[in-house]
């Protein structure tokens, strides 16, 4: 540098110093830096979690529905070869009982008359003989075999024909027949006859043949007091005629004459017999013979008939008679649908698509006929109530019409004194034409969308099902069989394929400790926030999608904040897998969506207190491809998986002024 540069040098330097501090406000407090800082907070909260749909505490994965608890152990059931998942209930105890009582309804009150035969046997003096004194009547050559026929009515059943070609009969419960007030003359030491037959050619024991009529013979040498003759004639004493007899019936049958229900009938009863040749007469003596014969503690057990006219019977008690109370515990029968009972514990509003029932109705010693039943079936939750209606069958091809359009009784079906609607009922109708005597049938009806309401009435979860029935028995005036005891039981059972017809929600809690916020809230500090959010990558192998809500709580279960609440907002979405033409899952989708958690300090302070985010996924259909509108149908394996939830940030926070 040469002598006169340095010399200009300093001068120029103390010059620009000056105006420098001339033009810039020199501070006067604290003198400390103020320092700008970027920050970003990347904090895993969870790393692929996967969900089955079913499945239990042993399970790889979380279940959305646990079928080990008490409350879906009986629901559920999965087919060992491919995982489908049908959901199962059965209601088998309705235990109905007996109907005896359809017997009697059957028959009205159809008995057998007494009868009493007076006849005359030999009437010598219009025979034409005239004698002085007294003769032995073999003497006489006077034919001493002699029989006679009587009718005994039928009587008190304008309900029920018999056709004798067809060999229709009533056969008898502990019933006796007895013979009475036997008189006969002339009176003689020896008897007025050697032996005399008792035949009822329209009573037949075991095993019902012809040739098995109801005989009883009257004999010197009688072979016991049982059916002991040759052809299981009963046989008594001949010195015994005077006391007449008294026999046991039950089992046996009776074969009236009585072809049409509006008249009566009759039973043939005959006596014959062999007039003691040693008798003594005298001119004008008539030989003669009365007795009674009748029916005691008459009592029917089976019936085969030509025409029956329709009758009822009560299915379920009816207490006081007359209409039948639903709402009466003593007038239902009551069952449990136990696999419902806490289904709302972790899902709401589960609704089933192809809903169907199956109703088994067991009827035994009723045949050649049908039954209609009409019943009232009610479905009982804790806080709802609904009714199994019956609907014509829009399957025109089947006919299985289950609406009740009228009654055939007069009882009416009750609720606390109100009348239930003809369309709150259902009507199950059992053909029995192929039935068998002493035989169980099985007849199973089919109940579903296109003859009831069952979607609805399963879909409301009832815990309690309670049935009062009634059924028309023979509706075709046709013939009918019936025989003690008779029963009747129905169970129904629901096996479907687990398919989703609406929504349904899904709920689950997953740990998401959300303190690295801390980092972002300090008050003494500013912080310009540019990212604030919870991203989640998903892989979902169910065949529905869902909107999911999230709520973020404290430590101690508290709500600190609900994003997407109405599951209104289309950008916190899982899509559905694309199903196959069955409804099941075809291929996977995958996807992001992301909540943004707020852009201040203040809306991140309360959330760093998140300790736990309670999601709830509203699964519906809507957007499943493939190329099927097929129902969603599940299977056990189903999954899916939250690959990843992780806590973003990005903050420029100023320290110092």
């Amino acid at each position: 540098m040469s002598s006169s540069q340095a010399s200009w040098w300093p001068l120029t330097v103390a010059a620009l110093t000056f105006i420098t501090l001339v033009g810039c406000d020199v501070p006067t407090g604290d003198p400390s830096p103020s320092i700008n800082t970027d920050t970003e907070i990347s904090t895993p909260l969870v790393q692929e979690k996967t969900f089955t749909f079913l499945g239990g505490p042993n399970s790889e994965f979380d279940p959305l529905i646990d079928t080990t608890s008490s409350d879906f152990d009986s629901l559920f059931e999965v087919e060992s070869s491919n995982n489908d998942i049908s959901v199962v209930q059965e209601i088998d105890n309705f235990d109905i009982g007996n109907l005896n009582e359809a017997l009697d309804n059957a028959t009205g009150s159809l008995t057998f008359d007494q009868k009493t035969l007076d006849e005359t046997f030999i009437d010598l003096k219009k025979e034409g003989f005239t004698f002085a004194g007294e003769k032995q009547i073999e003497d006489l050559n006077v034919e001493l075999q002699r029989s006679a026929t009587a009718n005994i009515p039928v009587r008190g059943s304008n309900r029920v024909a018999f056709d004798k070609a067809q060999d229709n009969y009533v056969e008898l419960g502990p019933t006796t027949i007895e013979v009475q007030n036997i008189t006969s003359s002339p009176t003689a030491p020896g008897g007025v006859f050697d032996s005399l037959r008792f035949t009822y050619p329209d009573i037949r024991v075991e095993p019902y043949g012809e040739d098995n009529q109801l005989v009883v013979d009257f004999v010197e040498n009688p072979c016991g007091s049982g059916p002991c003759g040759s052809n299981g004639e009963y046989e008594r004493d001949i010195s015994t005629l005077g006391d007449g007899f008294r026999i046991d019936l039950k089992g046996a049958r009776i074969y009236p004459d009585k072809p049409n229900i509006d008249e009566n009938g009759t039973v043939t009863f005959k006596i014959g017999g062999q007039v003691n040749p040693d008798l003594t007469v005298k001119d004008d003596d008539k030989i003669s013979f009365g007795a009674s014969t009748s029916f005691d503690n008459f009592e029917i057990r089976e019936i085969d008939v030509d025409e029956a006219k329709p009758f009822t019977v009560a299915v379920t008690p009816n207490e006081n008679g007359g209409d039948i109370n639903v709402a009466n515990d003593n007038e239902v029968r009551t069952a449990a649908f136990d696999g419902f009972e806490g289904i709302t514990d972790r899902v709401d509003g589960l609704k089933l698509a192809d809903v169907s029932l199956t109703f088994q109705v067991e009827t035994a010693n009723l045949a050649s006929t049908d039954a209609q039943v009409y019943a009232a079936i009610q479905g009982t939750n804790e806080t709802n109530q609904i009714y199994l209606r019956g609907t014509e069958d829009q399957n025109m091809s089947r006919g299985a019409d289950r609406n009740v359009s009228s009654l055939p009784f007069s009882d009416a079906f009750t609720e606390n004194g109100s009348r239930l609607p003809n369309d709150s009922l259902i009507k199950l109708g059992v053909g029995l034409g192929g039935a068998s005597l002493g035989e169980t049938e099985r007849t199973s009806l089919v109940v579903d969308g296109d003859n009831s309401n069952v979607a609805d009435f399963v879909n409301a979860l009832p815990t309690e099902v309670r049935l009062a029935g009634q059924a028309e028995i023979n509706t075709d005036g046709g013939d009918l069989r019936v025989r003690k005891p008779i029963a009747l039981d129905a169970n129904f059972s629901l096996d479907v394929p687990l398919r989703i017809r609406d929504r349904f929600v899904v709920r689950d809690t997953i740990d998401a400790d959300l303190s690295d916020l801390n980092d972002l809230t300090d008050p003494e500090e500013d912080a310009n926030i540019s990212t604030a959010e919870l991203q989640f990558s998903y892989t979902n192998g169910l065949p529905l999608g869902a909107d999911v809500k999230m709520v973020i709580v404290d430590a101690a279960g508290s709500v600190i904040e609900t994003f997407n609440g109405d599951f209104d907002n289309d950008n916190f979405r899982i899509e559905p897998a694309a199903k196959d033409e069955d409804g099941a899952a075809a291929a996977p989708s995958s996807g992001t969506f992301v909540f943004t958690l707020g852009s201040t300090q203040e809306d991140l302070r309360a959330l760093a207190d998140g300790d736990k985010i309670r999601l709830a996924l509203n699964m519906d259909q809507a957007g499943s491809g493939g190329g099927t509108a097929a129902v969603a149908r599940l299977r056990a394996d189903d999954q899916l998986t939250l690959n990843r939830v992780r806590l973003e940030a990005d903050a420029s926070i100023q320290t110092g002024n």
